[in-house]
């Protein structure tokens, strides 16, 4: 990834996490609440968090996380079994990705929050080339949010 997609996911991600954060204290003070009931905030939050989760993880950061944890698999491997360190972390991923779509068809708590800023890490972190693949099409997903943003304010 070059230093300029990775500062462009990096621009997203900050901003889309600093724009969750002004929706969130809007719908805490009640002469605004009204407005922000009226744009379904919550769940705009969670894609704004989701969104900056993805642009935080798909810096270099998120491929040094991949490779951590292919490490650390491949040392856990000869202790507990050539797959393992895949599928616990597939099936936590593939959990926690489950329960975010539901929550946010549901209604959106606190949790929703939670579980969008930690879905992308937990995806990365599959170890192999199957969480690489997945930090660059995280990364691609938060270059291109990151350009229509730019697109859209005219630049």
């Amino acid at each position: 990834m070059s230093a300029i997609d990775a500062g462009i996911s990096a621009a997203t991600g900050g901003t889309c996490l600093g724009a969750a954060g002004v929706l969130y204290v809007a719908d805490r003070l009640p002469w605004i609440n009204r407005l922000a009931a009226k744009i379904k905030s919550p769940q705009i939050q969670t894609l704004l968090v989701l969104t900056a989760s993805i642009g935080l993880v798909s810096t270099p950061a998120g491929q040094l996380i991949n490779q951590a944890t292919t490490a650390v698999d491949g040392f856990v491997d000869g202790l507990a079994g050539e797959w393992t360190g895949f599928g616990i972390m597939f099936a936590v991923a593939m959990a926690a990705l489950i329960w975010l779509v539901s929550d946010f068809m549901s209604g959106v708590q606190t949790r929703t929050l939670i579980l969008a800023a930690l879905v992308p890490p937990l995806t990365v972190m599959i170890p192999g080339t199957l969480g690489d693949i997945a930090a660059s099409a995280l990364g691609f997903i938060a270059t291109q949010v990151g350009s229509l943003v730019m697109w859209l304010m005219g630049g």
